[in-house]
């Protein structure tokens, strides 16, 4: 009872949060400008729920392994390759133009499983023989930059330097007031709030997620108790890298296209959200992210465009100076 009173109480505090500084936001924002507010608003919302479908699997792996993965954004690009792949190529010869839709519904589903897989592979022929030898965790986040750097020079040889679209129809937004909403972008909200609350239920009410937040709090208590610890490492590797194709495939619909560096342009912004959220914190991911989102596209109305990702990221910074464990972290005693 005292956990879900604490866990009520940061959740609450956070929000409370959030909203006294868009409301702060508001008030800043030119009076000229002000009726573009409520669409940069759900701009940022959209865009933060995307943020937090591809970042909540870097926390999963950070909690259970301490490995900050740089190849995660990699692994976003992915999920884009494949649909692309599977959409345009395959599934285009196979069924009529009218079922566009459902090829590409196809062609998304295929796209997660096979890169949920890659992560399967990856802990089994990598990561796991790593953690095995001992080899440390500074050295293996080396090697993960060297498997980013990798896989980005293999998408971009197969797929060149050039911007390539998902969807190549032409859809009207949704008028909803004082609200657009283009319908990628509310199939996008849908599907990503339907795979975060699946994620929050696997944590919270199976035997396998309560498994899993026991080994990302202390993996030597969760080994004595009975736990599978490798097992449940490598469980979170292969939901990291679903999380992210499926985060990366409604990016891509989101902006309506993507390139081969997609993925690690985004990187950063994961990065900022697994800290600003707390370290480890599967739900902090999705507070920080929604936070990265709000802020940096809200940041548009009084900055230049350009800057709006380092405005996010200077966020961060003030965040972590008032709050060092992050939004929904713990605290935790040195020395």
């Amino acid at each position: 009872m005292t956990n879900a009173l604490a866990w009520a109480r940061a959740h609450s505090m956070a929000l409370a949060g959030v909203l006294a500084v868009l409301f702060l936001v508001w008030l800043a924002v030119a009076p000229s400008t002000r009726d573009l507010f409520p669409q940069t608003l759900a701009n940022g919302i959209t865009f933060g729920l995307l943020l937090a479908l591809a970042s909540v699997g870097l926390s999963l792996v950070y909690g259970t392994t301490g490995l900050s993965n740089f190849a995660h954004g990699e692994q976003v690009t992915l999920g884009m390759v494949l649909t692309f792949v599977f959409h345009t190529m395959l599934f285009r010869d196979m069924l009529p133009s009218s079922m566009s839709d459902l090829s590409l519904i196809i062609s998304g589903t295929l796209a997660v499983l096979i890169a949920a897989s890659t992560g399967w592979i990856q802990d089994w022929g990598l990561w796991g023989r790593l953690r095995a030898r001992g080899i440390g965790v500074v050295q293996q986040m080396i090697v993960s930059i060297g498997l980013s750097l990798a896989m980005l020079n293999i998408i971009q040889y197969f797929i060149g330097g050039e911007r390539l679209r998902l969807d190549r129809k032409i859809r009207i937004p949704y008028d909803l007031g004082i609200i657009g909403i283009k319908p990628q972008a509310a199939a996008s909200i849908i599907i990503s709030l339907i795979a975060l609350g699946a994620v929050a239920y696997f944590l919270l009410k199976t035997r396998l997620g309560r498994a899993t937040r026991a080994v990302s709090d202390n993996p030597a208590l969760a080994s004595a108790s009975g736990i599978a610890v490798n097992h449940i490492v490598r469980l979170s590797w292969v939901f990291a890298t679903g999380l992210a194709a499926l985060g990366g495939i409604l990016l891509a619909l989101y902006e309506e296209g993507f390139a081969f560096n997609s993925g690690g342009r985004i990187l950063l912004l994961m990065f900022a959200a697994v800290t600003l959220g707390g370290l480890g914190q599967a739900f902090g991911a999705l507070a920080g992210a929604l936070v990265i989102g709000i802020v940096s596209e809200v940041s548009t109305l009084f900055m230049p465009p350009d800057l709006r990702y380092a405005t996010a990221l200077g966020i961060l910074i003030l965040v972590l100076l008032i709050r060092p464990q992050g939004i929904l972290g713990r605290a935790e005693r040195v020395g």
